[in-house]
């Protein structure tokens, strides 16, 4: 599409700065945890609703998802809102997240309006991404089988970025059930629970040696007993084990998996072992990503080099996999590297970077969402280099 179109579209954006930053301080002030995100999802759906698009509350088993639609035949571009937060608020950005996307909505429906685009663009608002995995929930009710290309933003520090690969996670849970006995006059009655516990950390340290250097396996002790003059008849685990590549995961998996039943055979408890897939990791796809990487430089936004990895994990991920994406990192923090679901990103979230973040992110998404709707032929371009990815993975 030619550049003055463009242009005209990111001025409208611009005018419309203040409304977003406003709904932005406002879900950032009411932190709502996931599957909870009622003002989150209701002020998005009013903003979108005023704006023309047909938007529907509530998806499948997800009350606070929504889909906000505008246009109709192929192809189908989407745009992902997250919007829920942590325990401490906002500290990764999900209010910038979300105002972007219906910024950038704003941006889209503006170019098919005036362009006589064709197809269709929609605005997908995700709960739960911290936990809970919303998107993979709407993914296997069917809310993703007609859409052909996604694009979403997250917030980062350093250097903007289009986003590699990330981590694929498990998620562990174990029981060990023993017989409680008085820890002074009759230890010989007993079986420690928490012994087998302790001695899983021991086993499972030792395992570390033969992983390859991306796995992160980490774990705590959510149970240990409840009197020191008892020995523990229980002890409970929780962790996660995450790596790049699923072929590693599944081997890892059975390897923790029988350490940790050696563990109750060697103390004489009860095991009961459970390892579920938690998030798969993101499939990146450059096809996508060099589309917005030249609107991003349109807006003189630096950029790192290529699509670094990172060792984070999102349910993005999982749609990864059946849908190309474009995941652009913009930044609220140049200087230097420093870490989400903190109090200090927390605040950069609703400070003026995290404003200019909002309106970075809002132009090249709507810019690149409007180059793919006006060019389908890029986006079967990406769907071909999805499916190569996935036979050699």
């Amino acid at each position: 599409m030619k550049e003055e179109i463009k242009n005209k579209i990111m001025s409208e954006i611009d005018q419309k700065m203040d409304e977003l930053w406003n709904i932005s301080k406002y879900i950032h002030e009411n932190p709502e945890m996931c599957f909870e995100e009622e003002k989150a999802c209701k002020v998005q759906c009013d903003f979108l609703r005023n704006e023309g698009f047909d938007v529907k509350e509530g998806l499948g088993t997800l009350p606070t998802a929504f889909e906000a639609t505008i246009g109709e035949g192929k192809p189908v571009v989407a745009i992902l809102s997250e919007y829920d937060a942590l325990s401490i608020g906002h500290a990764c950005g999900h209010n910038l997240i979300s105002t972007s996307a219906i910024g950038a909505a704003f941006g889209v429906k503006k170019a098919l309006e005036e362009e006589k685009i064709s197809g269709t663009f929609k605005v997908i608002g995700t709960p739960a991404e911290e936990s809970g995995g919303g998107k993979i929930i709407l993914l296997k009710e069917g809310f993703f089988d007609d859409v052909d290309a996604v694009i979403m933003m997250h917030p980062t520090s350093f250097t903007s970025r289009l986003a590699g690969e990330c981590l694929s996670s498990k998620k562990i849970s174990i029981e060990y059930l023993g017989q409680s006995a008085h820890a002074g006059s009759h230890p010989d009655n007993g079986i420690n629970a928490l012994s087998a516990a302790n001695l899983y950390f021991v086993a499972t340290g030792m395992l570390r040696q033969h992983f390859k250097g991306d796995a992160r396996l980490s774990g705590i002790i959510v149970d240990g007993g409840k009197q020191t003059g008892l020995v523990p008849d229980r002890s409970e685990i929780r962790g996660s084990l995450s790596c790049f590549n699923l072929n590693d995961l599944n081997r890892y998996e059975k390897m923790i998996k029988d350490a940790a039943e050696g563990c109750s055979v060697a103390m004489g408890c009860k095991c009961t072992v459970k390892i579920e897939d938690g998030y798969q990791g993101r499939i990146p796809n450059k096809i996508l990503s060099d589309v917005c990487k030249e609107e991003l430089k349109a807006l003189n936004e630096p950029l790192m080099d290529g699509m670094p990895i990172d060792f984070g994990g999102e349910d993005l991920g999982n749609i990864s996999r059946v849908i190309p994406i474009c995941n652009p990192y913009i930044t609220i923090f140049p200087e230097y590297k420093i870490s989400n679901h903190t109090e200090q990103f927390k605040n950069l979230s609703i400070s003026e970077a995290g404003k200019r973040c909002i309106e970075i992110s809002s132009k090249s998404m709507a810019r690149t969402a409007i180059e793919l709707l006006a060019n389908p032929k890029i986006i079967e371009e990406a769907k071909q280099e999805l499916k190569e990815r996935l036979e050699h993975e």
